[in-house]
C-alpha cells in the first residue's frame, strides 16, 4: 500500500506532466490547441472516399453489363422502355449506397460546389455542399452519400456573387442522415472553415 507521502509526490508529477503537455492558454506542448492539431493533421479527401469502396458505383455499372449488352441487341422502341426501366433501377441502387463509416468523426478537406440553404447579413452561411455545379439547383440533387450538409464558422461566411465557385471545406466530418428542402445528405460538418479552392 501506497504512503501518503508516496500518494502526493505521484500527485505532483501528474500535475508537473499535465503542465509540460499543456499550458495555461489550452495549447499542448508543440504551442497549438488539440482543435489546431486536428486541422493541421486533416485529411484532403475526395468525392469517391465518401463512399465504402465494397459499394464503388463502377462495380454497380459493372454487374449490368449482360443487361446493357442484351438491351442493344433490341428494337429501338423496346430499347428506349427497357433502358429506361435500366437505368431507374442502377439509380435507385446508387442512391441507396450508404456512407463511409471510416469517415465519421474525421477532421477532412473536401472540395466541391455549394448550393446554398441559408443566408446571414447577405452572407451564406448553410449550404449542401456537392460534387458538381447546379446540383439541386438547376439539376437533380446527387446520391445522399455524394451530400454533404455544411454549416460554417463564425467570419467564413461566402458572399452571393461567390456561390458558384469552388470551396475546399475544411472541419470534422460526421455521418448524420440530414433532409433539406433542395436533397438529402448523409454527412454534416458544423463549424466548417471555407476558402475558394485554387487548383
Amino acid at each position: 500500500m501506497l504512503s501518503i507521502k508516496n500518494n502526493l509526490s505521484f500527485f505532483i508529477l501528474l500535475i508537473f506532466l499535465t503542465a509540460c503537455s499543456e499550458n495555461n492558454n489550452g495549447k499542448l506542448a508543440n504551442g497549438l490547441t488539440e482543435d489546431e492539431m486536428a486541422i493541421e493533421s486533416m485529411l484532403t479527401i475526395d468525392w469517391d472516399d465518401l463512399i465504402p469502396e465494397q459499394y464503388s458505383p463502377v462495380k454497380v455499372m459493372i454487374k449490368y453489363e449482360p443487361e446493357f449488352e442484351r438491351l442493344e441487341k433490341l428494337g429501338d422502341e423496346e430499347y428506349m422502355q427497357e433502358s429506361e426501366e435500366l437505368y431507374k433501377k442502377i439509380e435507385t441502387e446508387i442512391n441507396n449506397i450508404p456512407p463511409n463509416e471510416a469517415l465519421n468523426d474525421k477532421w477532412v478537406k473536401l472540395a466541391g460546389f455549394i448550393a446554398p440553404l441559408n443566408n446571414y447579413n447577405d452572407l451564406i452561411t448553410e449550404f449542401l455542399l456537392v460534387p458538381y455545379f447546379g446540383a439541386c439547383i438547376h439539376v437533380p440533387p446527387p446520391p445522399a452519400n455524394q451530400t454533404v450538409l455544411v454549416e460554417v464558422a463564425p467570419d467564413y461566411g461566402i458572399r452571393q456573387e461567390d456561390a458558384s465557385n469552388i470551396f475546399l471545406v475544411s472541419g470534422q466530418i460526421r455521418i448524420t442522415a440530414q433532409k433539406t428542402g433542395i436533397g438529402e445528405a448523409s454527412y454534416s460538418i458544423k463549424n466548417a472553415m471555407i476558402e475558394i479552392y485554387i487548383e
